[in-house]
């Protein structure tokens, strides 16, 4: 169902500036679920039918047409027809410690009437993740998403955040050790996460009413609106913040213990 995402089929699909609507709490089912179905990591056009009685979502392959007179493709209630794209821009964003790491080597003090000093090489990698609020019918694709989330949901922390740009870092710092006793330097590292609630952007919406006519609109189930999200559904892209040389911030902190017979004192 999905193929490569480009930044041009990205970019392609960007809407204008448009007030989305929440549908959460409006319908008989889980509209979280729903948005996660649709948008699970695609930009493309696509072709959807829905249950209106269970919320079901399924693929369209006749992508709005029947396929060669089939009658199973025909459309009746409780199903009707939509077909659009969906984008991933920012909702909210802040900022959190991540858990401390070890990224020094040890430095061992053996003597017993002196400290000693050294620059000590800091090094690690930056991280990305990513989560989602609820599980969709046809599966997050991740690696997909990664790359989306990373073009459209954060465009302004684009050089100060390593979300899906993981790059090896290191530099130098100078650790002191007390006497009889084994350093090494941890990071607390300053990470940003980035939340993003899918938006899907009909642009046909085909149901029957009672009399059994079909109809055609460009809003979700004839109701004025086109751009529709569900504020539980979510992704969270989370990586580290960096500095103005591209490298992780945090807080560096000395550790210390006794030496012990593996040390070799």
């Amino acid at each position: 169902m999905a193929g490569a995402v480009s930044l041009a089929s990205v970019l392609g699909l960007v809407s204008p500036a448009h007030a989305d609507t929440n549908i959460r709490g409006t319908e008989g089912w889980n509209t979280d679920k729903m948005l996660m179905s649709l948008c699970n990591g695609r930009t493309d056009y696509s072709w959807y039918t829905i249950n209106v009685d269970t919320g079901q979502v399924q693929w369209d392959y006749a992508k709005g047409g029947l396929r060669g007179g089939a009658s199973e493709n025909k459309l009746w209630h409780p199903k009707e027809r939509f077909e659009g794209w969906c984008t991933y821009p920012q909702a909210s964003s802040w900022t959190w410690t991540g858990n401390e790491t070890k990224v020094s080597d040890t430095l061992v003090n053996c003597s017993s009437g002196s400290q000693l000093s050294q620059a000590m090489q800091t090094n690690g990698t930056t991280t990305t993740t990513t989560a989602n609020s609820v599980g969709g019918q046809f599966g997050v694709e991740w690696n997909v998403i990664e790359k989306v989330l990373g073009l459209q949901a954060a465009v302004k922390y684009e050089h100060t955040w390593s979300y899906a740009n993981a790059k090896g870092w290191s530099t130098t710092t100078t650790l002191t050790v007390p006497q009889r006793r084994v350093g090494w330097l941890t990071m607390r590292p300053e990470m940003r996460t980035v939340r993003s609630n899918p938006v899907f952007h009909i642009k046909k919406y085909t149901y029957e009413n009672a009399q059994g006519i079909k109809i055609n609109v460009n809003s979700y189930r004839g109701r004025g609106y086109a751009d529709i999200k569900s504020q539980g559904a979510f992704y969270d892209a989370k990586a580290n913040i960096l500095d103005s040389n591209g490298k992780p911030k945090g807080q560096y902190v000395a550790r210390d213990r006794a030496v012990n017979g593996s040390d070799h004192c």
